[in-house]
């Protein structure tokens, strides 16, 4: 149950993230500024607040921004204002106060042809549409938002309408397109550097992966989105996100740990003052108590999540809002009194209080004025010299890191060479393919053969680790097999693989942490016979439509729990049999609609179904297959498949 979800507005001003130094000097200024400078600057003073999660402050601020607007007729402001406060208002679980701002703003937007003001009112619109589950008036109006977005190139605004229709079809549980657009407007975040954004987006993607039970994934996502949370901040959003942690932890079973995690997101949500964090988090908790059998404290919270959602979420607030928005027809809107009275009585109580603060500051301005032009001065020149610095400093990072991409990739052509090339394997095995896809530059996994004593050795082997130090273990388990089969004479595959254990367990396998799975398959030509051993990996073979699954040994290459001796297979073949030989990260592999794995069942379905198809063919397809399950996630192991022809 989510019952809270993140939102984001985009405004004609960007909403940075600031100090409280930065507040404190903010503050010191704004009396003395013409009437734009000092919008801009009450504008970021608010933004500032609202970043760091303290809504009362912001509206404070916003308030009186919104006053002095009004009063220089400063419409373009007067709107940004309206905007803001709706903003607030709706985080606050203020829903009919929202909606009547937005649509204030939405008039004045729309009269003085402000369009990316406009399409922020429609964002919000949207917002509100959305919290009332009227989806399909929430995509409508998104549509209104995004087609402005897109006319004019505004990056930012583009990325908060893909975040906020995502949020649409995630409440509606059509997860798929969800993901899509959280990871089209993450991408875009990520493009302009907006922290806000990518925090929001992977907080949006961590709900998709715990919906569907990836509570691995899920976290993972929480965890980026609350670093970033905490880096700036920003009280409001680590209670909301403390609370999807304890949520999800809940889905877990995990109840003490929720209880800790969803208290701390209840004290920062009682500094922030967020109504609907409040609500949520003591939602969450009530859960986790009646779990533990503690019915005293689940009451307790009980209580006051009911008490807190029917503030926010009354019958006469939902109704004030369905009237606003039947009455506006998106062309005009005729304020209602009360509303408005409402509104202006908080615009002065704030004015109040802000005004009271700004009055000690103005005596000192055109101190601070000069002051800031001397530190300006002097930061010049001490950055200056820095920039020397930093930049000797990234010569020296980006040369060592050019030196060490240039040795693995010299890394990369040694490993290359020895696997079995092409004209090798089609020499001895003439119709085969093989899919090879390391994850990094260098791989673990490893496909390679030898011809020796009129017979052909071939292995598919999944080292111990991927990237550079499964590189180097696949090398020690290639120069072992070669010692084997080259210098011992050993002929039996089961035998070969024993004594690739013995050697690494003599070498550096000891504390049983290093080693292979492998496939090591024998061709007899004389005999005309294939003889083969498996440790762990499993091959398949496919007759006819029909898969065949193969014996395998439950025991990897290296010291392990079994260390009996490998058993040797013989393979009973008939013309046109198609042998399979593969490693375990193409199953393992996460995507597909619920960002699950493909699994071995689905692999082998797979290979059934292409079969009979030239072996390029079956490459192409097995390619294919894995980059649309994958899809935008990151590959998570080297991938090896071999098929052959018998």
């Amino acid at each position: 149950m989510w019952t809270h979800l993140k939102y984001s507005i985009v405004l004609l001003f960007i909403c940075f993230r600031i100090s409280s130094q930065d507040i404190d000097s903010l503050k010191r200024t704004i009396k003395s500024q013409t009437d734009t400078t000092l919008f801009k600057s009450v504008l970021n003073l608010g933004n500032a607040y609202f970043n760091r999660g303290q809504l009362d402050s912001a509206i404070s601020n916003f308030s009186f921004g919104l006053l002095k607007s009004k009063q220089a007729s400063n419409n373009k402001f007067v709107c940004t204002f309206l905007i803001k406060l709706g903003t607030m208002n709706r985080e606050k679980g203020i829903y009919n106060v929202s909606s009547q701002l937005f649509y204030e703003a939405l008039d004045i937007a729309e009269k003085n042809n402000f369009k990316i003001l406009k399409a922020s009112c429609y964002n919000g619109i949207a917002i509100i549409s959305s919290i009332q589950k009227d989806y399909s008036k929430a995509i409508e109006i998104y549509n209104k938002s995004l087609a402005i977005y897109q006319q004019s190139n505004n990056l930012s605004g583009l990325g908060s309408v893909y975040n906020n229709m995502g949020l649409v079809y995630l409440d509606q549980k059509n997860n798929t397109i969800a993901l899509k657009f959280f990871l089209k407007a993450l991408n875009i975040n990520k493009s302009i550097f907006n922290d806000f954004g990518i925090a929001t987006n992977c907080e949006n993607i961590g709900l998709i992966y715990n919906d569907i039970g990836n509570y691995k994934l899920a976290l993972v996502y929480f965890s980026k989105a609350l670093n970033l949370w905490y880096s700036h901040h920003d009280d409001n959003s680590i209670s909301i996100n403390l609370g999807y942690i304890g949520n999800s932890l809940n889905m877990q079973k995990k109840y003490t740990i929720a209880i800790d995690t969803l208290k701390r997101g209840l004290s920062f949500a009682n500094i922030a003052n967020s109504q609907t964090s409040k609500r949520d988090n003591s939602s969450y908790l009530s859960f986790a108590y009646e779990q533990l059998n503690d019915f005293k404290n689940s009451l307790y919270y009980y209580k006051l999540a009911k008490e807190l959602t029917d503030s926010i979420q009354n019958n006469e607030k939902t109704k004030q809002i369905t009237e606003i928005q039947l009455s506006y027809g998106f062309n005009q809107l005729k304020m209602q009194d009360s509303i408005k009275h409402q509104l202006e009585v908080q615009v002065k109580e704030n004015q109040l209080s802000t005004e009271k603060n700004y009055k000690y500051i103005i005596s000192s301005v055109l101190f601070i004025i000069v002051a800031l032009l001397f530190f300006v001065y002097k930061n010049y020149n001490e950055k200056n010299k820095a920039n020397i610095i930093i930049t000797e400093q990234k010569n020296i990072v980006e040369s060592k890191q050019k030196e060490i991409l240039d040795s693995i990739s010299y890394a990369r052509k040694i490993q290359t060479a020895l696997l079995a090339n092409k004209e090798f394997m089609d020499k001895n095995v003439k119709d085969n393919f093989v899919f090879y896809k390391p994850k990094d530059i260098v791989s673990g996994d490893f496909y390679w053969a030898t011809q020796h004593n009129n017979k052909f050795y071939l292995a598919i082997c999944d080292s111990t680790g991927h990237g550079v130090p499964g590189a180097f273990m696949s090398l020690l388990n290639i120069g072992f097999l070669n010692e084997a089969i080259k210098e011992k004479n050993i002929e039996h595959p089961n035998e070969i693989l024993n004594h690739v254990r013995l050697r690494l367990i003599e070498s550096i396998s000891n504390n049983g942490q290093d080693g292979m799975d492998a496939i090591l398959v024998c061709f007899d030509k004389i005999n005309k016979t294939i003889t083969y051993a498996a440790a762990n990996n499993q091959p398949v073979l496919v007759r006819e439509n029909e898969l065949i699954v193969l014996p395998k040994d439950k025991m990897p290459v290296g010291k392990g729990e079994n260390m009996k001796s490998f058993n040797l297979h013989t393979i009973n073949f008939l013309p046109n049999d198609t042998l399979y030989l593969y490693t375990d990260g193409y199953a393992d592999q996460f995507g597909g609609e619920k960002g699950k794995k493909f699994k071995s069942k689905q692999l082998q379905a797979l290979l059934t179904l292409i079969a009979n198809q030239p072996m390029e063919i079956q490459k192409q397809k097995l390619s294919d297959s894995f980059n649309n399950w994958k899809g935008l996630l990151e590959q998570v192991d080297d991938v090896c498949i071999m098929g052959i022809k018998l």
